[in-house]
């Protein structure tokens, strides 16, 4: 059972940056995962992206940002703490646990999270990359990355969103057709986006 020990066996890309172009508005992503004491397994990972439409429409433009770090506690299961930052939202205080795991061809983030500082807030993320291999060179690509935050003190949905990925990758670099659904509020306001991608892993 010691090749399911995700952290040992094949260890995750340390930097990503992606960039969407829809046919609504254009998106960027970067994540970054570093694990800082190999022994305890202590690590720190930040997910933060950027939207804006092609208007520079300043209300319009968004930003989320998640960083946290998280402590081992058995194989790929971890507790974290951190702070999550939105333009919506602002500055919120979480700690939850998290679950990763990679393999040659596939990698699953998941993130329950409680908001507890000025926030009564429940939420949950969930990445999964299928990447199998097709050449030593080529390999197909596919996402999908989930997040779902619901407000505990009215009761209400606060913020969601289904973002899927479906192309190939060359060595570092992974392309292909992309949507982005996001929704927001109590009254679940949706924004729909269509592209392509751009994706550099390192």
């Amino acid at each position: 059972m010691k090749g399911q020990d995700t952290l040992k066996t094949v260890a995750p890309k340390t930097i990503a940056i992606e960039e969407m172009l829809g046919d609504q508005r254009q998106f960027l992503q970067l994540s970054a995962q570093k694990v800082f004491v190999d022994k305890s397994q202590i690590g720190l990972l930040s997910i933060t992206s950027y939207a804006a439409d092609y208007k520079d429409r300043m209300h319009n433009n968004e930003f989320q940002n998640t960083s946290l770090i998280y402590q081992k506690l058995y194989r790929g299961i971890s507790i974290n703490s951190g702070v999550s930052f939105t333009t919506a939202d602002g500055l919120k205080n979480f700690a939850g646990f998290q679950l990763m795991h990679h393999s040659k061809s596939f990698s699953v983030l998941y993130l329950p999270s409680y908001f507890f500082i000025n926030s009564h807030k429940i939420a949950n993320t969930v990445l999964m990359e299928y990447f199998p291999a097709l050449t030593p060179n080529w390999s197909i690509y596919s996402r999908v990355q989930l997040h779902y935050n619901h407000d505990l003190k009215t009761g209400d949905h606060f913020r969601s969103y289904a973002y899927t990925r479906i192309g190939l990758t060359h060595q570092y670099f992974s392309f292909g057709l992309a949507h982005n659904f996001d929704a927001y509020g109590a009254q679940k306001k949706t924004k729909n986006n269509v592209g392509v991608f751009l994706k550099l892993t390192l």
